[in-house]
């Protein structure tokens, strides 16, 4: 990767290296199913919960739900107020992994030392150090991915998260799943390098079409894990786009959202599976009918014929779909966003200083300088 794509497009560099960046972990894979086995195995009648806030949450819940390690314990996802709230349940049986790339999320440090108090054991899953929350944790691993940029935490650094967790879960969770490192090392020497290229490919000319149409909005849906990752893509869309952006389960979408969508939307499709993908080709001929704009992401090797704009990409094992989808989510962000005249390269403290204060303010309080 050049020097001159690392300064001057720090996003696209970002995502472009995520083939290197998770070979790297993929070496240190058995350090995390270490940690997952020696301090998040639940004890009898325990259980472990994966929890964070934004990134963190959509991580823990893809992750969650495309997880079958065989075990008797199922991982539960969980936003971090949600761990909070339901402190006063906690034994000294149950585990927990706190996503939190900076570690001063209060909400997830608050969650944290809930299970903490409660006698329980819990991880930061985390970069460096964590940070508040390393201090919190009685144990941090580390993704130590190194900085394109200092805001771009939600890019390859999202991508590593889940498949880490993946490791942290298969060590708590009984060992080795028969066959995984397999699959995983196919996906990155196979499957990545041409999913980078044809994502990169198809998303920039989407991205043109759409910006020379007109859009009004844009509803990321997905189905079960994929209904995490949709609600990451919403994500990083809402930061980069101008406009209205949602994220939701593809079922509720047709019961709730689409009575107030409108014909300029755009509505993208996680198809992971043969039955996503036939829930995909239900909803975007459906939205046919009313003149409404489809792309369909497919990971599983299913058509979703109906779909206006289809990125077909290599088939992947459906366990690593939540890695695998993310990148076109992130890459049609990233052109949408330059499409559109925008600059997804630009820190939001000073794109739009008043609203990162805000965040800040909403829930990172120990990123504030102290008053003085």
């Amino acid at each position: 990767m050049t020097i001159e794509l690392t300064r001057d497009l720090p996003m696209l560099a970002d995502i472009m290296r995520q083939g290197a960046v998770l070979a790297a972990l993929f070496e240190r894979a058995d350090q995390f199913r270490a940690i997952g086995r020696e301090q998040l195995c639940p004890d009898a009648g325990g259980r472990l919960f994966v929890f964070g806030c934004g990134d963190g949450w959509t991580a823990a819940r893809a992750t969650c739900l495309s997880w079958n390690s065989g075990s008797d314990v199922v991982p539960e996802a969980a936003t971090s107020l949600g761990v909070v709230l339901a402190a006063s349940k906690f034994t000294r049986a149950d585990r927990g992994i706190a996503i939190s790339m900076s570690g001063s999320v209060d909400r997830t440090n608050a969650a944290a030392e809930a299970i903490e108090a409660a006698g329980g054991t819990c991880v930061a899953l985390t970069n460096e150090d964590g940070g508040p929350l390393g201090a919190i944790t009685s144990g941090v691993a580390s993704l130590h991915v190194a900085d394109v940029a200092p805001f771009l935490t939600g890019t390859a650094r999202y991508s590593a998260t889940v498949l880490a967790l993946m490791f942290l879960l298969d060590g708590a969770l009984g060992g080795q799943v028969p066959g995984f490192d397999g699959r995983v090392s196919d996906f990155l020497a196979l499957a990545l390098p041409v999913l980078l290229a044809e994502a990169s490919r198809r998303t920039q000319a989407i991205a043109a079409t759409l910006a020379g149409e007109g859009l009004s909005g844009i509803r990321v849906l997905g189905a079960g894990s994929d209904w995490g990752t949709a609600e990451y893509g919403a994500a990083k869309l809402v930061k980069l786009y101008d406009g209205p952006v949602w994220g939701a389960e593809i079922e509720e979408y047709a019961h709730s959202q689409f009575w107030s969508a409108n014909a300029r939307e755009l509505v993208v499709l996680l198809a992971s599976s043969a039955e996503t993908a036939q829930l995909a080709e239900n909803t975007a001929s459906a939205l046919h009918e009313v003149g409404m704009r489809t792309v369909s992401v497919e990971t599983g090797g299913h058509a979703v014929g109906s779909a206006t704009h289809r990125i077909q990409l290599p088939v992947v094992p459906v366990e690593l779909a939540p890695v695998a989808q993310a990148i076109p989510l992130q890459l049609l962000a990233y052109h949408l966003a330059i499409a559109l005249g925008g600059n997804p390269n630009m820190s939001q403290d000073k794109g739009d200083p008043a609203r990162f204060l805000a965040a800040q303010l909403l829930s990172r309080h120990c990123e504030l300088a102290p008053a003085s």
